[in-house]
């Protein structure tokens, strides 16, 4: 008689200390794993793993079904005999300190890459694509490696993960850094491509989420410069491990072209178990009522950081029962001593929630992922910046917004956010709740333009490759650049951050400029007002196609930027905002990301990038025409540091909150060279007088890791 499988699956979530058929569910369970079905037979077995407990009688049926389905992991090696202690050597890494055990798909990638075999690795979120990475790093065989990964957010983590080979390797995630004879360069596709050193011959290269290549639709500007970071990295010749979940098809010949394998598995080694939700009147109210009735830790997806911060005040509504820690309540002191003690960020930390989204100072979301981790916050309440690669995941997933932003997610995404639910030896089942239907299920196919140069691909990415290996429709479309004699090819292809049309007519701009306009940007050092604000009116009409992160003109963006100079003090710069005035902040949430939105996306990127575009094509216009031009490389690094020490910038990245590394560099005056205040910070002693209990906690955890 055939299994109903649905029933099966009832029977195992029903077994307890009662239940009295463990031998039949076994029985059923070993029929399926007998007959090749992998992801339904792996499933089963993660199930009854789920309530071992129960199967003590029958641990040997147990552990014979683990091992048949591939989750050695699981298996107690003290249980095997000779001939499967043997094999079972297959699945652990050469040179292990760390008692690693894979699983049988990562086992066979792992082999794959000692065999020095190129792969393209596509597996869900729960598979363990980094613990690959760290064996292969452990056999010390590659003088220089890299690591590209999405976020900044996940730079700081894989360093963390990472600094265990500090003894072997140099940990570089600054552009400043200067290269040792054998490193480690994690850095994101944008920091890859302006590394200000000369980047060694790269042996070993690991892409992380590599889907996000083909995202030309999404975001263009990270998507070419991603395509940029791999091309630059393929070019040197190296070994390369691409690494990212849910891809069914990349182009055709890829593999074969660029000597790859595409391994393609659905291998997981946890269950999500999708619920849907029935929203009521108030959306709000039935996402509170649900995660009243949840046990265990829950992740709360949110399309936007507004939204985030709505659903914290929704919980806090009628509760004020603090968590009793003291590490969470010295925490959200600080921060709301710093920032502002109504932001909801610190009032929801008091209670056992923490937030995650992409206005937060890298050091305070660092935090929120840290407590939740150690279990400290029961709920974590995010963005898509939690969800791109950042390491943590829960018993609960509840997905409450089905957008990015404004734009509806897509079937990766969604994946990816759901993938989060459940974690390796502690839940093998993470529960999903869904609030909106999820997307229609796709056969995800992941372009590289690069490779494929349709004519979607932007000219600013095909103007990076190398003439013989643009294609012939390729060729014809820069033959303009190839040509062009206003400005040289190779500075366009400096400026990767901008297309070239648009460099091409700022040029023109500039050349036509009356005297009085020139003279307006022949300054260096710091800017007067009118000459900063011309600078924001040529950037704003040739490269910025629309306003964001609060800004929405080039007047605003002159002033804010006018008045960053001039203060700098964050606390005093919320206070402004909350003023009375046409333009003030509604409430101390508003005041408090205003400033921080500002910084990050403004003052810390955007800004300084294109001021450098700027600077080249003036640079070179008025050399040739007048014998003179303007240097705004000074004002450009100032502004990108907050105009404060950059190195204070940098460390904020590994998790030192800059309020704290101006009070270490009160002490000790730290060095405006990244390397050099790493060192002062690593032999640093803090005088827990001059600091408290949480500022003496974060600077022993960053020292730590570096």
């Amino acid at each position: 008689m055939a299994i109903n499988i649905n029933q099966l699956i009832t029977q195992i979530s029903s077994v307890n200390e009662k239940f009295s058929d463990h031998f039949k569910v076994l029985q059923e369970v070993t029929s399926i794993v007998n007959n090749d079905n992998d992801s339904l037979a792996r499933e089963l077995v993660l199930r009854v793993l789920d309530k071992r407990i129960y199967f003590k009688e029958y641990a040997c049926i147990v552990d014979s079904l683990v091992r048949e389905v591939g989750l050695m992991p699981y298996v107690d090696e003290d249980t095997l005999g000779l001939r499967d202690s043997l094999a079972y050597e297959f699945f652990k890494p050469l040179h292990d300190v760390d008692d690693i055990v894979f699983h049988r798909a990562q086992a066979e990638v792992y082999h794959k890459l000692l065999n020095g075999e190129n792969v393209i690795l596509s597996a869900p979120t729960s598979f363990g694509k980094s613990k690959i990475v760290d064996s292969i790093i452990e056999l010390n065989q590659h003088d220089n490696i890299a690591v590209v990964v999405p976020t900044i957010a996940l730079i700081d983590e894989t360093r963390r993960r990472l600094s265990r080979f500090s003894s072997l390797y140099k940990i570089v995630t600054q552009v400043t850094q200067e290269p040792s004879t054998k490193n480690i360069f994690i850095f994101t596709a944008e920091r890859l491509i302006a590394y200000k050193n000369s980047l060694p011959k790269i042996n070993f290269f690991v892409l992380d989420e590599f889907y996000k290549i083909g995202a030309l639709e999404r975001d263009e500007e990270r998507t070419v410069a991603l395509n940029q970071a791999f091309y630059n990295l393929l070019k040197m010749g190296g070994q390369f491990y691409l690494l990212g979940p849910n891809i069914q098809h990349i182009p055709d010949n890829l593999d074969r072209d660029l000597k790859c394998i595409f391994y393609n598995t659905s291998f997981s080694t946890v269950v999500s178990e999708i619920q849907h939700v029935q929203s009521g009147e108030d959306e709000l109210d039935t996402l509170k009522d649900l995660l009243s009735e949840l046990k265990g830790q829950t992740l709360i997806y949110c399309k936007s950081p507004n939204r985030v911060n709505e659903v914290a005040h929704k919980l806090l509504e009628n509760d004020s029962s603090a968590i009793e820690d003291l590490d969470v309540s010295e925490t959200a002191k600080w921060i709301g001593q710093e920032f502002h003690d109504e932001w909801i960020f610190p009032l929801s930390m008091k209670n056992g929630i923490v937030l995650h989204h992409g206005r937060l100072p890298r050091s305070l979301a660092q935090l929120s992922v840290k407590l939740f981790n150690e279990g400290k916050a029961k709920h974590l309440i995010c963005t898509s910046t939690l969800i791109e690669g950042v390491n943590t995941s829960a018993k609960n997933i509840v997905i409450f917004d089905h957008k990015i932003g404004t734009r509806k997610y897509d079937f990766f995404t969604f994946n990816n956010i759901k993938g989060r639910g459940g974690r390796m030896f502690q839940h093998f089942i993470g529960n999903v709740y869904i609030f909106n239907a999820p997307p229609q299920e796709e056969l995800p196919f992941v372009d590289f333009p690069f490779y494929s140069q349709g004519n979607d691909v932007p000219e600013g990415l095909l103007i990076q490759l190398d003439k013989n290996d643009l294609t012939d429709l390729s060729k014809s479309r820069l033959n303009e650049y190839f040509d062009e004699r206003i400005l040289p090819l190779d500075l366009m292809k400096g400026n990767s951050a901008v297309n070239p049309k648009d460099q091409i007519a700022l040029a023109m701009k500039l050349q036509a400029l009356g005297d009085d306009d020139v003279f307006k940007l022949l300054w260096d050092s710091y800017p007067k007002y009118k000459q900063l604000e011309f600078c924001c009116e040529l950037i704003w009409e040739f490269f910025i196609s629309q306003g964001k992160a609060g800004v929405y003109s080039y007047k605003q963006l002159t002033l804010k930027l006018f008045s960053l100079s001039q203060n700098n003090n964050l606390k005093s710069r919320v206070s402004e905002e909350l003023k009375p005035s046409q333009y003030a902040a509604q409430n101390p949430d508003e005041a408090v990301e205003r400033i921080l939105n500002f910084d990050r996306n403004w003052a810390g990127f955007t800004f300084p990038k294109l001021l450098m575009v700027l600077d080249n094509i003036q640079r070179h216009i008025f050399t040739l025409k007048l014998g003179q031009a303007g240097n705004y490389s000074f004002f450009a690094a100032k502004v990108e540091s907050l105009f404060k020490k950059s190195s204070l910038i940098a460390l904020e990245e590994f998790g030192l909150p800059i309020q704290v590394g101006e009070k270490i560099d009160s002490h000790i005056n730290l060095s405006e060279n990244i390397d050099l205040a790493i060192a002062q910070l690593r032999g640093y002693e803090a005088d827990k007088k001059n600091y408290t209990h949480f500022e003496c906690q974060v600077i022993e955890d960053v020292k730590s890791h570096i």
